[in-house]
């Protein structure tokens, strides 16, 4: 594996120790009032400790939001600065990289939750055009989305809040950003025709969907500079109804890839989650085929259609993969040079020793309790997060329940 477990230089200062990226996902361990414990800080250095290239923090909010996860981290004030610099000042005590994920919901809200229910916050989308799906379980009735969407008036104020979220992320510590464009949220809210249906300077054509997206990014570039800069997309989703037309994704992802590329970037990371692959492993794609209109041809990949607008002689912006990816796959996908870096998500959670059981091709332990044990409920931060057996006590298999 040693393709995969090489050094490599992100941007122009950042070192890491392999190809390897721990992914995002939601962890829903915030329970200080949205702000990291000492539950998360372990979590986090584990990985870094056992040798993670990189890793992408969990999606956090740049204000106070009404996700399905009331234990999700926020960073707008400075307490929550300084709750994060206790988790980026541990990391790289054992040598590891962090980038901070900023993260706004739009659509994918509800107002009865706790954040948007203490102040009375509105839900802010691109349209008033509500979410389908969603199950809020903390609520009583496990509503859906709301259907009390409020239209954004001025979108570059949402622009400054993500600006003030990423200098304070600055401030903590973290060693880059990775912008979150897909997955429903709100960037990917303007992006999507069904989502968006302004007919101002935001909505209508490519360039104007892709207008707010591009000046978030704009404004994280002019706190951080573009070598500390990515963003992950997925042209291919089918989260939290995002989904949209083959044709729509081609023209959307053709012109906001070479948009992004005009930024040089440190990395695009490209998703493929709503492909066939990694639905018959995951109980909620499986059960949600894509809608009628909405089908990808047979094998369909975003790599295979989008990867040479990133990787190409010449480009400075490395690309980065993402979503039920084997290691056997990465390696071979690195040795042909066809990516740079991949991202493995949820084998993190339960293999604190992913890097270990790669280098000495231990099969990643498997998880067989019960319930998404990133999100809950658990009786304490710990429980489903931080005592997953290493490979030093385990087979490889983890056998047990919730």
């Amino acid at each position: 594996m040693s393709e995969l477990l090489e050094p490599v230089l992100l941007g122009d200062t950042i070192s890491l120790r392999n190809r390897i990226c721990m992914g995002s996902m939601t962890r829903n361990r915030c329970i200080d009032a949205n702000k990291p414990t000492p539950a998360s800080i372990k979590h986090y250095v584990d990985r870094a400790r056992d040798g993670t290239g990189l890793i992408i923090a969990e999606g956090t909010f740049i204000g106070p939001h009404g996700a399905e996860w009331p234990y999700a981290p926020v960073m707008y004030k400075q307490e929550h600065a300084d709750a994060w610099a206790r988790v980026t000042s541990a990391v790289h005590d054992v040598g590891g990289k962090i980038f901070f994920q900023p993260w706004h919901a739009g659509r994918i809200q509800n107002e009865r939750m706790p954040m948007l229910r203490e102040i009375s916050y509105p839900v802010y989308a691109p349209s008033r055009v509500p979410a389908k799906g969603g199950k809020f379980r903390t609520l009583e009735g496990v509503p859906g989305h709301t259907e009390n969407v409020t239209e954004i008036v001025d979108p570059r104020v949402i622009v400054d809040q993500f600006r003030r979220s990423v200098a304070l992320a600055k401030e903590a510590g973290f060693d880059g950003i990775e912008l979150l464009s897909q997955g429903g949220y709100l960037l990917h809210n303007f992006l999507c025709t069904h989502s968006n249906t302004r007919t101002d300077a935001y909505g209508g054509s490519v360039e104007n969907r892709c207008r707010f997206p591009l000046e978030v990014l704009d404004a994280i570039i002019d706190v951080w500079g573009p070598r500390a800069v990515g963003i992950k997309i997925c042209p291919s989703d089918d989260y939290n109804d995002s989904t949209v037309s083959n044709d729509e994704l081609t023209e959307t992802y053709t012109y906001y890839i070479r948009e992004l590329m005009c930024r040089d970037l440190a990395f695009i990371n490209l998703s493929r989650r709503g492909c066939e692959v990694g639905r018959e492993t995951d109980d909620y794609f499986r059960s949600k085929p894509r809608p009628e209109g909405k089908e990808l041809p047979a094998g369909y990949e975003p790599l295979n259609q989008f990867g040479s607008l990133i990787k190409y002689p010449g480009s400075r912006t490395m690309l980065m993969v993402n979503h039920e990816y084997t290691v056997e796959e990465a390696r071979e996908l690195i040795q042909e040079g066809k990516i740079d870096l991949v991202t493995f998500a949820r084998p993190f959670i339960y293999n604190p020793d992913l890097i270990t059981r790669i280098k000495h091709d231990i099969p990643f332990a498997i998880n067989t309790r019960s319930g998404k044990v990133n999100y809950g409920p658990f009786q304490d931060p710990n429980e489903n997060y931080n005592e997953w057996p290493s490979s030093e006590t385990t087979s490889g298999t983890i056998e047990a329940t919730a």
